[in-house]
């Protein structure tokens, strides 16, 4: 399995292997990208998962799941509040809100001296519970850890974007979801949106000056898991119109940009 898979592509779930996925929540507040910008120890030889560098809190409010990139919010969601302490949730849950986005690191930036890295996040949707909690705990994936789930279709009594797929938002293997809890308002109205923003917003950005699409000032050093460009130069943009997820054009520009990093 590539480590972006196409939307188009199917996949056969008794035949394919899963890839582990991590979902955090948080309720009423956002997960924001910069709280999952940390500073390595000096030492990174026994670190194998860079989720044991987050705080505990962040960790503490998660979820380890192995799904494919057809895994659908119903499926996320089925599976979240099938798992989520007794309270988390308003009794009954109908008119919650659960915003999804994807979280992850922008390779193209320059690390700070901290060596802290720069991460980003991007919309995945949204849903609205509109039924009891027993008929949306329903998932088809399994659990790492205590938890498990249960069997079904997860797709019952949602509205919004449940039918959406971890592909249809260009997911990429290692990327986080984060989802934020929101309850009914006071009078039991569906809780708003968040207000939207630009889906390369920075957060934490380095120094060196404005950013241009996410591509670096002209500094040496590479982004988040060395994978930035090299030579001492940084990338300019690639010519035409791009999106994140599609493949960016292969040329050189004095060692800089070479197919290298994360394709946005």
């Amino acid at each position: 399995m590539s480590l972006q898979p196409s939307a188009a592509t199917k996949v056969d779930r008794t035949s394919t292997t899963p890839f582990l996925l991590r979902l955090f929540w948080r309720q009423s507040r956002a997960l924001e990208p910069y709280e999952f910008s940390v500073t390595p120890p000096a030492d990174t030889s026994n670190i194998t998962d860079y989720t044991s560098l987050l705080p505990s809190s962040i960790r503490q409010q998660s979820v380890q799941i192995y799904t494919w990139p057809t895994c659908t919010l119903a499926e996320l969601t089925g599976l979240l509040t099938s798992v989520l302490p007794e309270g988390v949730l308003p009794t009954p849950a109908v008119g919650t809100r659960l915003v999804y986005r994807l979280v992850f690191p922008d390779t193209r930036s320059v690390n700070g001296d901290s060596g802290r890295g720069r991460w980003i996040d991007r919309v995945l949707g949204s849903v609205v519970v509109g039924g009891a909690r027993e008929a949306v705990s329903d998932a088809v994936m399994d659990v790492e850890g205590e938890d498990a789930a249960a069997n079904g279709d997860g797709k019952h009594n949602l509205e919004g974007d449940a039918e959406k797929t971890l592909a249809d938002a260009r997911f990429v293997i290692g990327d986080y979801v984060v989802c934020t809890i929101y309850p009914p308002t006071a009078d039991g109205r569906v809780a708003p949106l968040p207000p939207a923003r630009g889906a390369r917003e920075p957060y934490a950005p380095p120094r060196g000056g404005p950013r241009e699409n996410g591509f670096g000032p002209p500094r040496g050093g590479g982004g988040y898991r060395g994978r930035g460009g090299g030579g001492g130069f940084g990338a300019p943009p690639p010519r035409g119109e791009w999106r994140r997820g599609q493949r960016l054009p292969d040329y050189d520009v004095g060692g800089g940009y070479r197919g290298g990093g994360r394709p946005y």
